[in-house]
């Protein structure tokens, strides 16, 4: 999983810095031109999503990412409450991926498909008439644009959790920190379940189910 998301960082930097290089000629001119950073641009393009897919179909390596891949698409009601919230919600049962991180993934991906379909149109010359190359450019560049923001905050946010910035070089969490910011994935790793009851029908449900088991006890 982290070398996929490295990888695939990678590529989209790459992509990003080629394409800003594209648009500033004086840039342009001094990394060689127009031409080699296009192919660049290009080839660096097509292999955003090669990580990804290589990564999902290995047999026993992939096995975690595609476990990881389902969590990000699946959203429950704490997903909702930490959007709702940005994150900020007391009591939130996060498990390993919160919302926000789920909406990331949801973004990168339509992201990826759309720049690469984009992309294909804007370079096909001979294939595709000028109003589609000119809607593919513009649709293109809005989410190159939106992209940008997104990723510089991503970015931003990593610095500003050195734990989990740390966690994605090494592969290692503390447990404190999953404690306080992935409790249902803690829960999860340990076999256990300590989520707090989140009303009173279900405080008093964990009474009676308690008063049962000690009654079970004692016969």
């Amino acid at each position: 999983m982290r070398l996929v998301h490295w990888l695939t960082a990678l590529f989209t930097l790459i992509c990003i810095f080629t394409a800003l290089a594209l648009k500033i000629p004086q840039i342009m001119v001094d990394l060689g031109g127009r031409t080699p950073l296009r192919i660049l641009h290009i080839f660096s393009g097509f292999l955003m999503p090669v990580p990804i897919i290589i990564g999902f179909m290995l047999p026993k390596r992939g096995k975690a990412l595609r476990k990881d891949l389902r969590t990000l698409n699946w959203w429950d009601k704490e997903d909702k409450r930490w959007l709702r919230s940005w994150g900020v919600a007391k009591s939130l049962w996060t498990g390993k991926f919160n919302g926000g991180q789920k909406a990331n993934a949801a973004f990168s991906g339509g992201m990826i498909v759309t720049m690469l379909m984009t992309g294909i149109v804007m370079a096909s010359y001979s294939i595709f008439p000028l109003n589609w190359r000119q809607g593919a450019t513009f649709v293109h560049n809005s989410l190159a644009f939106l992209a940008i923001i997104i990723i510089a905050g991503h970015i931003s946010y990593a610095f500003m959790e050195p734990a989990s910035l740390r966690s994605m070089l090494t592969g290692r969490i503390s447990r404190s920190w999953a404690k306080k910011h992935s409790p249902a994935w803690l829960d999860e790793l340990e076999g256990v379940n300590t989520k707090p009851p989140s009303n009173e029908q279900e405080f008093l449900e964990s009474i009676n189910m308690e008063d049962l088991v000690n009654k079970s006890k004692n016969q």
